[in-house]
């Protein structure tokens, strides 16, 4: 089952893609849960995105051995009630990383490449200040005729993001003429 995840992955280069072929395929996937002080029992589930995202991601399938991919924190919440949170660290931060340390369903090489396809696939993150610059904003200049002031309309909100549209006045037209 971990081979087809990978030879899948090799072929379409997406997580939701190998995802989406296995449900299709109909194929279940391994979930090992444990419970208590009881020996981990294996169970054979409906493969879910974040399952595949874990085998495709995580160092072990690789060979690697890995320690220190999370840190536990001490927060303190808005009720004032001390709590603790796992986050994940970067790969700099890890506590040790040894690569080849067992056989793998891929080699290191190719977990790379991997990983620089995945976080290729990731939609960028909003811009949190104004855009001053760039190719969508050079393209906005000029495009209103000399002489012709435009009115700014005010930021529209879409889900995350924000929007600023600049109008021309009524009368005018982006070509120049009134």
């Amino acid at each position: 089952m971990i081979e087809a995840v990978f030879s899948q992955f090799a072929e379409s280069g997406s997580v939701r893609a190998v995802w989406l072929w296995l449900l299709g395929e109909g194929l279940s996937f391994p979930l090992q849960q444990t419970a208590g002080n009881t020996w981990p029992e294996l169970r054979w589930v409906a493969p879910t995105y974040n399952a595949i995202h874990r085998v495709l991601t995580h160092p072990s399938y690789a060979g690697a051995y890995v320690y220190g991919r999370t840190r536990h924190e001490r927060v303190v919440d808005e009720a004032g009630a001390a709590r603790v949170r796992r986050r994940r660290v970067g790969r700099d931060e890890w506590a040790v990383l040894i690569v080849d340390h067992h056989p793998g369903y891929i080699d290191w090489a190719t977990f790379e490449a991997n990983q620089a396809r995945i976080g290729a696939n990731i939609r960028p993150k909003a811009h949190d200040q104004a855009v001053r610059s760039g190719r969508a904003l050079r393209s906005c200049r000029g495009s209103l005729p000399a002489g012709t002031a435009g009115g700014v309309s005010p930021c529209t909100t879409r889900g995350r993001t924000r929007a600023l549209a600049i109008t021309a006045l009524a009368g005018s037209s982006s070509r120049g003429g009134a």
